[in-house]
């Protein structure tokens, strides 16, 4: 999937800043997408976590959504014997694993990787829509 991204947006850069700002767009948009959806998949019990679920610019073609809540991860990987980790994230995983004091065994409860998963199908779609126009709008 990174493959065919870069190809597009490597395509898109040759229309020049139109595209750069249909880019911005686009990575905006997708940021805010996999923000809401993280927040509806997010296990509520006070509503907490989903509160702490926000998005954060780096620049304008790169955010971070957030999950600010200390137990985050724990929800979204699982504890104990029941941890659940997708192999793209063992690296950032890797970080919360537990120092062995008690074993609890939370079940995995994803909302953020599910909400990644589909707005990376949905950018990539919408970035080759955006090319498609622009190879339209000037042939």
């Amino acid at each position: 999937m990174a493959d065919n991204l870069s190809k597009i947006l490597k395509s898109l850069r040759k229309f020049g800043k139109e595209a750069e700002e249909l880019i911005e767009d686009t990575t905006l948009v997708t940021a805010s997408e996999i923000e809401a959806d993280a927040k509806r998949l997010a296990p509520v019990d006070k509503g907490f976590l989903r509160n702490q679920i926000f998005t954060q610019e780096v620049d304008k073609q790169n955010y971070e959504i957030v999950a600010g809540a200390r137990y985050s991860a724990y929800l979204e990987f699982g504890t104990g014997g029941l941890v659940n980790v997708p192999d793209e994230l063992k690296e950032l995983a890797i970080k919360f694993k537990g120092k062995g004091v008690r074993q609890i065994n939370l079940a995995p409860q994803p909302f953020m990787y599910p909400a990644l998963v589909k707005g990376r199908v949905n950018y990539v779609k919408d970035l080759k829509d955006n090319l498609n126009d622009l190879t339209k709008k000037y042939d």
